[in-house]
C-alpha cells in the first residue's frame, strides 16, 4: 500500500507536473493507494470552484480504481469531496478510516490538537450545509473563498509549529484499546513516531510538499518504508 499525504498542489506548474509524474509511476505498481489529505492547496468540490487539475485527478482515480483500491481522506484543505466526488475513489471520507480486516487506521490529523479552539471553530464554520449552500448558490461565494484561504494559510503555518505529543499519545492509546495496531497520520509536515511496544505504533508521515516522500506499508509484515517518489518503480518491484 502506498500512502501519500500533504502534497498541497496549487498553482505552481513544477509541483503539478511532479505530482502527475508520481501518479504515472504508481500506475506501474500493483499497490493499493491512500491519499491522507491536503492533496490540494484548496479543493472545493462544487461546480463553480473546481479547476482542471481537480477534474484531471478525479479522472485518474476513476480509471485506476479498476486496478487498485484508492482511498481518500479529506484534509483541512479539501471541502465536500467525500460528499460530491466519492464515486472517484474506492472509499472517501471526512473522518478516520479503518479498513476491514486491517489493523491500520488512517487519519489526517487536523483534529488531534484539542487545544486549538480556533481551528475547531473554523472547521465548524466552513464545513457544514450552510457554507456549502453559500458557496454553491450565492454571489458572496468568492468572498468566502478569500476568507477560507486566509484561514487555511494561518492553520498551515500553525501545523508546522510543532507536534502536540500529549494529544497524539492520548489519541493513539484510545485507538490501540480498540484493536488498532498502526496509525498513519499526516497534517503536521514532519515525521514522528510514538510506540507503545513492538506491536503498537503511530506514525506521523512526512509531507510530500517539502520532501517529495511517500510511504509504503506492507500489511503482512507490517513493514513501513519512506522513500522519495522517484524511487517508486524500483522499490515496488
Amino acid at each position: 500500500m502506498i500512502i501519500v499525504t500533504d502534497t498541497h498542489i496549487g498553482k505552481a506548474a513544477e509541483s503539478r507536473a511532479a505530482f502527475f509524474q508520481m501518479l504515472a509511476a504508481i500506475e506501474k505498481t500493483g499497490h493499493d493507494l491512500v491519499f491522507l489529505g491536503d492533496i490540494f492547496e484548496l479543493w472545493i468540490a462544487l461546480p463553480r470552484y473546481e479547476e482542471e487539475i481537480h477534474t484531471r485527478f478525479s479522472a485518474w482515480c476513476r480509471r485506476q480504481k479498476r486496478n487498485r483500491a484508492i482511498g481518500f481522506l479529506e484534509g483541512n484543505h479539501e471541502f465536500f469531496v467525500a460528499q460530491e466526488r466519492f464515486e472517484a475513489f474506492t472509499w472517501c471520507t471526512q473522518n478516520a478510516r479503518r479498513l476491514a480486516d486491517c489493523a491500520a487506521l488512517f487519519v489526517h490529523g487536523d483534529q488531534i490538537n484539542r487545544k486549538d479552539k480556533m481551528y475547531h471553530m473554523f472547521k465548524k464554520l466552513t464545513k457544514n450545509k450552510l457554507s456549502k449552500f453559500i458557496l454553491g448558490t450565492l454571489p458572496c461565494g468568492p468572498w468566502l473563498i478569500k476568507s477560507l484561504q486566509l484561514g487555511l494559510n494561518r492553520m498551515h503555518d500553525k501545523s508546522r509549529a510543532g507536534i502536540p505529543e500529549q494529544d497524539i499519545v492520548k489519541f493513539a492509546e484510545s485507538r490501540f484499546a480498540e484493536g488498532v495496531d498502526i496509525i498513519f497520520m499526516g497534517h503536521f509536515h514532519r515525521e514522528y513516531c510514538y510506540r507503545r511496544d513492538e506491536s503498537k505504533q503511530l506514525r506521523v508521515l512526512p509531507d510530500w510538499l517539502s520532501t517529495q516522500k511517500i510511504t509504503i506499508y506492507q500489511e503482512r509484515s507490517q513493514r513501513i518504508t519512506t522513500i522519495a517518489w522517484q524511487e517508486l518503480p524500483a522499490a515496488a518491484g
